[in-house]
Formats: structure tokens, C-alpha cells, sequence
């Protein structure tokens, strides 16, 4: 019998693992396809744009964008949730879920194309992948190595920023190691939308030298959680925000406010303006780059969703304590051009892949 769903996916593509992981979670049958180049013509009937992840139903009807796809999935399989039933506790998660698609995401792509032995480690994978059933063309690795170096600057990774990348993902690893030292998973005894988006990087950021060797020599619980979310198991339930609040604030404060939701403003202000750069003081230090308009999409989703949590009390303390509803009480002012993640452009799309 054939599997309902087909996942059109690569090993080193954070969205495609992300989304075949709460496959996994939800024990919901799914053929997986390593996007090939002698599986290139079907993918291309599918894929609106020619990014990963695609997600083919038993109807041919196909899915881009992995937040997207899983959004729907779960209204067909609400089972096991992976939204608490607590809304505050719920919209923290979509918030993390959201700053590791797109800050996180910039420290995956910085390292990956940064360092060398990142560089030529990552490059050979795809080429391996891409070619698993056929012998690659010569040069092949040292073009691939190329293009995507030549497309740091779409993340806003440069010389310049790298520091400004590295220290937060340095502090993000401390948080997350206390937090996880506690918990098999971030809001308790099993995974919610924010361990899928961040375990997905992170997961990534684990697979290439330079990261890697810095999470397992720095944070050995976040490298046991990242494996855990290849194919996680609920261990228990979410536990309550006020006794995840110490660590959720400290994360919340440091990272989300102090760096993504920075960041995110200003991006969005340069978007809203159409300018070519814009430039932002983070932790000190000036980080400046092309606008993304996805992620402006993304922010003014956040304030939405802020909005319809309405009034509750809780939520309120930890969001104008941690200096996040400076940026998320805001209204939103989201870009009209209808973009999805799948759709924001070739430019932005090798580190949304």
C-alpha cells in the first residue's frame, strides 16, 4: 500500500528535516524522496518554486513552505497536539518556532558557508546526495561551494556580522542547555512547534565541523535533544509556563528581544520603505544587510497572532518583561506581495532550503 503523503526533502535542508520530523512525531505514513537529480523532473511538477520542502498528498496535491505544512497537518492530525493547550504557553512556542526560522536559520547558513572545512564538508553531502545514484560532474563540489558562498550576504552574514551571528548562537546554547537539562523537551515531556523549528537547525548546525564540535564540547543535553528530534516520542506532557517562565524569560530576553525581534523590526521598517540595506545595532555591534521581505511576512504573522491572544495576563508579564512586545504589540504592517517561505525568491531561498 502507498504511503498517503511524499516528502520531497534533502539531509541538509533544516525545513525539509523539520517537517519530516513531526511526520515521524505523528506516525503519519510518508515515502521520503532525497531531492535527486534523476528525481528533478518529478519534483519540478510539484514545486511552485524550486525549494524543499515539498509535501505531495495521495490526491497529487502538493504543499511548500514547512510552517505552512505543518499547520495544515496538524488540522488533519491533531494528535498528539503540539501546541499546549495553554494560548500564552502556545504563542511562546510559535514565537521560538519563528526566530529559529529566521535567526537562526542565519547561524546555520553563516558557519555552514563561513569556514572552510564547514564549506567543502557541506558541499561534497550535496553533491553525494543530489548524485546518489549516478557519478556527479567533475568540478561539481567546487560550484556548489561557490554559489552558496557567494550568497552569504542574503542572511546578512559577512565579515562584519559574523560576531554578531556567533554570539548569539554561543548564548543561545547555554540557555538552551539549562533549559533542556531539565526537560527532554522545551516546554516539557514532549515536542512542540518550537523544538521542531529549532531542533532542525540546530540539528543541522551538529552535522557541520565547526558547530558541531562547539555544541557537543559546549552543550552535550542540546546535542542528546537535536538526536532525540530525528524522530521524536512524547515522554510526558507540557508542563505550565510558570514553571518553564525562569528559562523561557531568560531566552525570551536575551535572544528573541535582544537580537531576532530587533533585528525583525528593522527589517520589516526597510521592507515597509522598499530600501536596498538597512542597518540595526545589535549587541553593540552594527549589522547591516539586504531587507527579507519573508521575514517581514513572518513578523507582521507574529503581531497578528500577538493580538489574537488578547488579554491575557500572564503572556502580558513575560513579553513586556523580556522587551519582545516592544516589537510584537506593534501593528502590523506586513508586505502585500502574498510571499510564502516557498515563494520569497530564489535570492533568499538556498538558506530556506
Amino acid at each position: 500500500m502507498n504511503a498517503p503523503f511524499r516528502l520531497y526533502g534533502a539531509e541538509l535542508s533544516p525545513y525539509s528535516v523539520k517537517v519530516r520530523s513531526y511526520l515521524r512525531y505523528k506516525q503519519i505514513p510518508f515515502e521520503w524522496l532525497q531531492r535527486t537529480a534523476a528525481r528533478q523532473e518529478a519534483f519540478a511538477r510539484y514545486a511552485k518554486q524550486p525549494l524543499i520542502p515539498v509535501l505531495v498528498d495521495s490526491n497529487d496535491k502538493a504543499m511548500q513552505d514547512s510552517t505552512l505544512i505543518i499547520e495544515a497537518l496538524e488540522g488533519q492530525f491533531p494528535e498528539p497536539a503540539i501546541a499546549p493547550e495553554d494560548p500564552a504557553l502556545a504563542f511562546v512556542s510559535a514565537l521560538l518556532e519563528d526566530y529559529a526560522d529566521e535567526w537562526l536559520n542565519k547561524a546555520m547558513f553563516h558557519y555552514r558557508w563561513t569556514y572552510p572545512a564547514d564549506q567543502e564538508s557541506a558541499a561534497a553531502r550535496i553533491v553525494a546526495g543530489m548524485f546518489a545514484d549516478a557519478e556527479a560532474p567533475a568540478g561539481l563540489e567546487e560550484s556548489v561551494r561557490a554559489r552558496m558562498t557567494a550568497r552569504l550576504h542574503h542572511v546578512g552574514s559577512s565579515q562584519e556580522t559574523g560576531p554578531v551571528i556567533e554570539a548569539s548562537f554561543t548564548r543561545l546554547l547555554g540557555l538552551l542547555e539549562t533549559m533542556l537539562g531539565e526537560h527532554p523537551y522545551l516546554l516539557g515531556g514532549r515536542p512542540a512547534l518550537a523544538d521542531f523549528g529549532l531542533a532542525c537547525q540546530v540539528g543541522q548546525l551538529l552535522s557541520d565541523p565547526t558547530p558541531g564540535a562547539l555544541i557537543r564540547a559546549q552543550a552535550p543535553n542540546v546535542a542528546r535533544w537535536a538526536a532525540r528530534m530525528d524522530d521524536p516520542k512524547a515522554e510526558g506532557d507540557f508542563v505550565s509556563l510558570a514553571s518553564l517562565r525562569e528559562g523561557l524569560a531568560a531566552l525570551l530576553r536575551s535572544e528573541v528581544a535582544g537580537a531576532y525581534l530587533v533585528w525583525a523590526g528593522a527589517n520589516a521598517a526597510a521592507v515597509a520603505d522598499d530600501e536596498a540595506h538597512f542597518s540595526v545595532e545589535i549587541d553593540g555591534a552594527m549589522f547591516t544587510q539586504k531587507p527579507q521581505r519573508y521575514a517581514a511576512k513572518a513578523l507582521a504573522a507574529l503581531q497578528n497572532n500577538r493580538a489574537r491572544v488578547g488579554d491575557n495576563a500572564a503572556l502580558a508579564a513575560l513579553l513586556g518583561e523580556s522587551g519582545c512586545d516592544a516589537v510584537l504589540a506593534a501593528d502590523a504592517e506586513a508586505d502585500g506581495e502574498g510571499e510564502t517561505g516557498a515563494e520569497a525568491g530564489r535570492a533568499e531561498g538556498d538558506a530556506r532550503e
